[in-house]
């Protein structure tokens, strides 16, 4: 009879356990099963009828249970024998879990984020608290990475989701030379550093103006080089001539030249001019980019050799290519590699400035699900809080563009982001939660039957113990709000949709196993297991 206490009504967190929808957390869950507290193991009492079975406690104990919106009810029996009435205690989930530190995230994020009801300062403010806590969390395995991407996410809020290539190749950039560990003795023609001098010298004459560097050779050395590639050009000797252009240094000379000639002598020059550099710089990636190949670095970074993959990246974003497929392509690659390298905060970058669309969790060949969080990781590892704020800001920012953006396959993480904060004793923040799920599932076309009739369920638990939508007072707390009762009418659609396939899948199953003869028995069988997937106990 004990035992029976604890179904009064199947609070949140147990629901979403059984449904594999939500990983909550483990103090709440001991709560509720009493570890918490360390009770004895329960003796079985004596009893002095033999015909009786034995109580399972031997004195009246006190009984525990949660209530609908995020109170904790508490039944303390009368121990003494002048006693017959029990001790009735409601307490508010949110003032006991006032100082836990989920309660505290989860009251810093200004969530649901919605255009109406959301100045973007507080969603940058926000995010910025982030990207200070990531720096300073030493547990991270990047947190460099990890501070970048909830840099990208405060740069989009503040454009309105309206970026260009070099804006994002500027963030990927800021600190990039600090460590210096994409730097490289070889020349380059690209230099990302804002502390160079003022003004430099002019080019002299003789210079090598493609590369810049006239410090290889004297002027005098140049002055030769050059007169002995005119007499080969006088001579009408052009292959020597190109050839002595790229031995001296003379690539532009040799560029010039070799576009005059073939095709071949022109590829010539151009495999020799990026030779010179190593395979770490980010000109090798630009010019092999630009020639319409994948960069090799999109299959080699994140380790030491290769450096730091930041300016790779941010040269393939400021320079368009004649096909964007490639690019997006080399992009999309370099994030594979990085994620493969378990550095999952540098691959979403990649993956968000290659608008990679969301998947799901089941699928993992998907590349992105969560912002921040890997999918091919245990469940309860991968839908953390953080990632899914971090997505939520994420589908909040591609709002401010003035557009209905939403993730279809992102809105299940917010119902189990709803059924956490329930969990917390916040059961308005919960709701209107279940609101903003429950308005972006009208809006979308593909029927998401199950998590349709879970918002329902919540919304009809909290919706009574939220005065915010009625001015009738209590009873007006009758009235279903808009929202909620178009969600109903789409969900029984949507079941009635269900019933009639089921239910000419059945007939025209079993019309068909008449025919090819199948006995009694078997197609009693088939209809059997029918019934069970589809629901029902009767289909006439």
């Amino acid at each position: 009879e004990n035992e029976e206490v604890s179904s009064y009504h199947l609070g949140t967190l147990e629901s979403s356990k059984l449904s594999g929808l939500s990983s909550s957390s483990y103090e709440l869950s001991q709560y509720i099963n009493g570890a918490e507290h360390g009770d004895p193991a329960p003796q079985p009492g004596h009893t002095h009828n033999a015909g009786k079975s034995p109580l399972k406690y031997s004195i009246p104990h006190a009984v525990v249970s949660f209530g609908p919106a995020g109170q904790l009810i508490r039944v303390t029996p009368g121990l003494s024998t002048q006693e017959n009435t029990s001790k009735l205690e409601i307490h508010s989930l949110e003032v006991i879990l006032s100082e836990t530190q989920e309660q505290l995230e989860m009251r810093n994020f200004p969530g649901p984020l919605t255009r109406e009801d959301l100045h973007k300062v507080d969603a940058i403010e926000f995010a910025h608290q982030k990207t200070g806590a990531c720096m300073r969390d030493d547990t991270l395995h990047d947190k460099n990475s990890a501070a970048l991407l909830w840099n990208l996410l405060i740069l989009l809020c503040r454009q309105n989701a309206q970026i260009v290539g070099s804006d994002m190749a500027e963030l990927l950039m800021q600190g990039s030379q600090a460590d210096g560990s994409w730097e490289s003795d070889a020349p380059t023609l690209i230099d990302f550093s804002e502390s160079m001098a003022p003004a430099e010298a002019p080019p002299r004459r003789g210079d090598d103006l493609l590369t810049g560097n006239w410090s290889s050779f004297s002027s005098e050395n140049s002055q030769k080089a050059l007169q002995s590639y005119t007499q080969l050009l006088l001579a009408g000797r052009k292959k020597e001539a190109l050839e002595s252009a790229m031995t001296s240094g003379l690539w532009g000379h040799a560029f010039f030249l070799a576009s005059k000639m073939d095709n071949r002598s022109y590829t010539t020059v151009l495999n020799r001019f990026t030779g010179q550099l190593t395979a770490s710089d980010p000109l090798q990636t630009l010019f092999q980019l630009l020639s319409g190949r994948i960069p090799a670095v999109a299959t080699c970074c994140g380790n030491e050799k290769w450096g730091d993959w930041r300016p790779h990246l941010a040269v393939m974003l400021s320079n368009e290519t004649g096909d964007p497929a490639v690019q997006q392509k080399a992009i999309i690659t370099m994030g594979d590699t990085l994620a493969s390298r378990g550095l999952v905060h540098a691959a979403h970058v990649c993956y968000l400035t290659a608008s990679v669309p969301f998947g799901v969790f089941t699928n993992k060949a998907e590349r992105l699900v969560l912002v921040g969080s890997s999918h091919r990781q245990p469940f309860q590892y991968f839908a953390i809080n953080s990632a899914i704020q971090c997505t939520e800001l994420y589908e909040y920012c591609q709002t401010l563009g003035g557009k209905h953006f939403s993730i279809p396959s992102f809105q299940v993480y917010k119902f189990i982001y709803a059924s956490r904060l329930l969990d917390c004793g916040l059961p308005s923040q919960a709701f209107h939660y279940c609101e903003v799920v429950g308005q972006a599932i009208l809006r979308q076309r593909e029927p998401f039957v199950v998590l349709t009739g879970e918002v329902i369920k919540l919304a009809d638990r909290l919706r009574h113990s939220e005065g915010e939508f009625s001015e009738g007072g209590v009873s007006g707390a009758e009235r279903e709000p808009d929202w909620l009762k178009q969600l109903r009418d789409r969900h029984h659609a949507l079941q009635v949709i269900s019933y009639l396939i089921c239910f000419i899948t059945h007939n025209f199953c079993m019309s068909r196993m008449k025919v090819f003869g199948y006995s009694n028995k078997k197609m009693s069988n088939v209809e059997e297991d029918m019934r069970h997937k589809c629901g029902f106990i009767r289909y006439h």
